[in-house]
């Protein structure tokens, strides 16, 4: 059996599984979680895990083969701290990068997931001045592809959407802030999740998108927002990927990968490094109330 923890709490109950078992090692994550509006609705896609700590980075073309999966890879294990808090392990001795690490999950009441991320790098294996940490949620029923933020599209200040369609496909990749250099790479090595968009930056860190509440398209009033928070700017960079096929072979815009990263600059081996982030999931009402849902949270992280 495939170890796990159950924790509830708020309008929250979830598992953590420490792997899912099958064609792909999807590492660890909630499978599933569950909202208490709609019980028996995963958030996640079922074959798949939310909130999974996915790939290390580091623009270097010698590691190109260890630039993705590595913490799904590496052994892992998931710790339950109390009916409503949860832990995945990393420990650095068993770590493809020799990074010791926590991804800490607290169901802090009402519809808030508090995520407390601390690290440590044992190993000098950034030469490019950089080293770069990414986080998948696989999303099982949206009602768009589009994540949506304040930001600038090309240079212009405003609401900001990316997932737009494009002439030819839609857009993927990451974003970075306002004002942030892009990281620098070499020839050859993996840039996929290291590119970032040349058009569309984020100012506020914070992004949300739509889920289809029931997980029926056809019923319309039952939009939930999915709100991702961080208590950092220039470190975090938000991704959306479409990786999904539908029924006809097309990517499907309502199975988004809703992703962000956390990029560590210049880092100094055997420091503490970390970041706070909340999940929000409600019902929608409008912008409004999701830069307030920031707002009150981020006071909270001073």
């Amino acid at each position: 059996m495939v170890p796990s923890v159950h924790i509830s709490g708020g309008n929250f109950a979830g598992t953590i599984v420490e792997d899912v078992p099958g064609d792909e090692i999807l590492g660890a994550g909630f499978k599933p979680l569950n909202h208490t509006l709609f019980p028996h609705q995963n958030l996640y896609r079922d074959h798949a895990v939310g909130l999974n700590f996915e790939h290390i980075m580091n623009g270097v073309a010698e590691d190109r083969a260890i630039n993705k999966f590595t913490p799904r890879l590496d052994p892992r294990s998931v710790r339950r701290d109390s009916d409503r808090e949860a832990a995945i392990v990393h420990a650095a001795m068993d770590s493809t990068w020799g990074v010791e690490s926590e991804m800490r999950y607290v169901f802090s009441g009402g519809d808030h997931i508090d995520m407390t991320f601390t690290m440590r790098l044992h190993e000098d294996r950034y030469p490019l001045g950089y080293a770069a940490f990414m986080w998948a949620s696989y999303m099982n029923r949206t009602r768009e592809r589009r994540i949506h933020f304040h930001g600038q599209t090309d240079g212009e200040e405003g609401w900001t959407q990316f997932g737009d369609d494009t002439p030819g496909g839609f857009e993927t990749g990451t974003v970075s802030a306002v004002g942030v250099p892009d990281l620098p790479f070499e020839e050859g090595s993996d840039t996929l999740n290291i590119l970032e968009n040349p058009r569309k930056k984020f100012i506020q860190p914070f992004y949300y998108g739509l889920v289809d509440g029931d997980g029926q398209l056809d019923t319309t009033d039952d939009a939930m927002v999915y709100i991702m928070m961080f208590d950092q700017v220039e470190p975090i960079r938000f991704a959306m990927w479409n990786f999904i096929q539908d029924e006809y072979g097309h990517p499907d815009p309502h199975s988004p990968a809703w992703d962000w990263q956390y990029v560590i600059h210049n880092p100094i081996i055997g420091a503490d490094y970390g970041y706070r982030a909340r999940v929000v999931y409600k019902p929608f009402t409008d912008r409004d109330d999701v830069v307030e849902e920031y707002e009150q949270w981020y006071k909270g992280c001073e």
